[in-house]
């Protein structure tokens, strides 16, 4: 039986896959500077979006797929919900947080905040 355990450890610990993180229109490491932005005229709203895949015993259940730009995209989607018509996330963070009860369930969540923008012209 221990042998059995140990080949199945074994198996689960060697499996790998490959996921594309997001796909996205602009992206810079550093903060965006000379844009025509801020808060006090309305073009400008701190966002936050996330998206997680919850975990059962190893079987994941949700996406894995593209989860940094869907929680972009929620984040995006969240500063319109509060009266920002902007398409322009700048000043990103992208955090991932994990959280497990090990054999029993856990949660993967990436999360952006940043500043949603409407550009004026």
């Amino acid at each position: 039986m221990f042998k059995v355990l140990s080949v199945v450890a074994l198996m689960l610990s060697l499996s790998a896959c490959s996921v594309r993180l997001g796909q996205f229109t602009a992206a810079s490491t550093n903060n965006v500077r000379g844009l025509d932005y801020s808060i006090e005229n309305s073009t400008s709203a701190k966002t936050e979006g996330e998206t997680c895949i919850h975990t059962v015993i190893f079987f994941p259940f949700g996406d894995h797929g593209d989860r940094i730009q869907r929680a972009m995209d929620n984040a995006i989607k969240n500063g319109r919900d509060s009266g920002i018509d902007g398409d322009l996330l700048v000043n990103v963070r992208i955090d991932m947080n994990k959280w497990y009860i090990p054999l029993i369930y856990g949660q993967d969540c990436m999360v952006v905040q940043g500043d949603l923008v409407h550009l004026v012209k």
